[in-house]
């Protein structure tokens, strides 16, 4: 892209009310993140972390509910089931440590992020989870996208030689930087992008993370995440946050999860009947979180299916519950 194709660009999203409300939302939430865990002006609160507090599912104000999922459209995180959750709230000494030194403001966003988070399984690889923490910390200084293969894509896209500025910044090749020392550069790169460009400077990270997004689509992205691919084909921008935004995509999914006809919609509970391949009614509540269900009380012998994007239970929670269907496991198949 060019600066025009850019600066066009730039003016048509900026008049894109819905994402800026999202965003805006979106901020609030982070707002009330940093109410309860306030762990960079507090870090000493970061000792009280329980483990309910870290993963509790069924409840709303555990840390990682926040990071995952309210604060969503400050950036999304690539995760492949709850069992990570499980795996830091089975670890809380080592991860109040890597939590200490996430507010350490002596260290470098590289430093930080290279440190040994995969001692919690789940949290090393790409890191994005580490990122996404210290973003929530750091979020004036930190462009919330948190996957390398969009980064790279993004800037191949943009023609900025990125290969060219890490032997200028780390006197060695890009592909022999770590993990932390590739983000440090495409997050310096793209804030100085920013900054260099009037109609982009005016916006918050969050909001210029949403342009890349959707002016360049992720679909077109090598090694784009399998649940985040078919969802940007249907011009959904983040993965689901609201009941509804579940309802819509079942109802483009039915036939694939097995409902050939939906009977009806409606706002009690249960939230649907639908039509089974045996032509047998059946009953499904919407959730976006299989815990979700849990939480609002529902009476189990209420429904036949709860049809959620994401079934963060465990085993054992989920027993005696209805047929859980989520979406998130399922979608890849049908794309």
């Amino acid at each position: 892209m060019n600066i025009q194709e850019i600066t066009e660009a730039a003016r048509k999203f900026d008049n894109n009310t819905e994402i800026k409300k999202t965003v805006e939302k979106a901020w609030q939430q982070h707002r009330e993140l940093l109410k309860l865990y306030p762990f960079r002006a507090h870090p000493e609160n970061i000792d009280l972390l329980t483990p309910d507090k870290i993963y509790n599912p069924g409840t709303e104000d555990y840390f990682f509910l926040w990071i995952e999922h309210k604060t969503r459209a400050l950036g999304h995180l690539t995760i492949y089931g709850a069992g990570v959750w499980t795996n830091a709230r089975n670890q809380p000494d080592t991860l109040k440590t890597l939590l200490k030194s996430v507010v350490d403001d002596s260290l470098s966003l590289s430093q930080k992020i290279d440190l040994h988070w995969e001692d919690i399984k789940g949290f090393g690889g790409d890191k994005q989870i580490a990122k996404k923490v210290i973003f929530t910390y750091y979020p004036d200084t930190i462009i919330p996208i948190f996957n390398t293969a969009h980064l790279e894509h993004f800037f191949s896209k943009l023609n900025l030689d990125y290969k060219k500025d890490a032997l200028e910044q780390y006197g060695k090749p890009y592909d022999v930087l770590s993990v932390g020392q590739q983000f440090e550069l495409f997050n310096n790169l793209l804030l100085r992008f920013k900054t260099e460009h009037e109609e982009l400077r005016k916006w918050d990270n969050a909001f210029f993370m949403s342009f890349l997004y959707d002016t360049i689509p992720q679909q077109k992205i090598e090694q784009a995440p399998r649940s985040s691919k078919p969802l940007h084909t249907l011009g959904i921008l983040f993965e689901p946050e609201y009941e509804q935004e579940v309802v819509y995509l079942f109802s483009v999914f039915h036939r694939d999860l097995g409902f050939p006809y939906i009977i009806k919609i409606r706002n009690e509970f249960p939230d649907a009947v639908v039509m089974t391949k045996n032509k047998e009614p059946k009953r499904v509540e919407f959730e976006v979180r299989a815990s979700d269900f849990l939480a609002h009380g529902h009476d189990k012998r209420g429904c036949d299916y709860i049809v959620c994007w994401e079934n963060d239970l465990e085993e054992d929670q989920a027993v005696d519950l209805p047929e859980i269907i989520s979406i998130r496991d399922s979608i890849e198949e049908f794309m």
